[in-house]
């Protein structure tokens, strides 16, 4: 079943998304901002509830930046998957704690298939919690990212012999499905 989302971006080039009309029920969507093979995306100085999923989930593309945002996640705050090339998360704050982690980096997508290159070329800089927590990333088919300001984050590496079987069982059930 596709994804119901508030506002979906798909093909975009040199986007830049600074204002916007937030949904006023945030709760009955999957993700609220959506982006989808997008290259040269810039996301600045906006507040962002989250959906039952993500606030924000980026797949596929290159060179995304997030920028300035204020995240309330209900499950997970930013998704970078789909083997992004080229990601900067800077000066985000969660103003609430998901259910699951705050970011979220190469997890499983529609898109993967064995040998794909990973997520990469990332940066978190100066991302905090309002609770003071640590900003907690996960890591699955992806490079950790680097680090810069505040060092207020824990990242956490999902191990290959795990996260690569998952992947061949949930690209076995799509292509079952089809």
């Amino acid at each position: 079943m596709a994804d119901y989302n508030y506002k979906s971006y798909v093909k975009e080039n040199n986007l830049v998304v600074d204002t916007w009309e937030p949904p006023s029920v945030a709760s009955i969507y999957d993700d609220i901002l959506k982006f989808s093979d997008c290259t040269n995306v810039t996301v600045t100085n906006i507040s962002v509830s989250g959906g039952k999923e993500d606030c924000i989930d980026a797949v596929r593309g290159s060179n995304y930046l997030f920028e300035n945002l204020n995240l309330y996640p209900l499950n997970n705050g930013i998704t970078i998957k789909g083997s992004i090339d080229g990601w900067h998360l800077k000066n985000i704050l969660f103003s609430r704690k998901g259910e699951e982690y705050t970011v979220e980096i190469g997890q499983f997508d529609n898109y993967w298939y064995p040998g794909r290159p990973p997520t990469r070329n990332g940066i978190v800089e100066n991302l905090r919690t309002i609770s003071g927590d640590k900003v907690d990333i996960r890591v699955w088919d992806g490079e950790v990212p680097k680090v810069l300001g505040n060092q207020n984050v824990k990242i956490t590496k999902i191990p290959k012999f795990i996260w690569y079987p998952y992947f061949l069982f949930r690209r076995w059930q799509i292509n079952r499905n089809k």
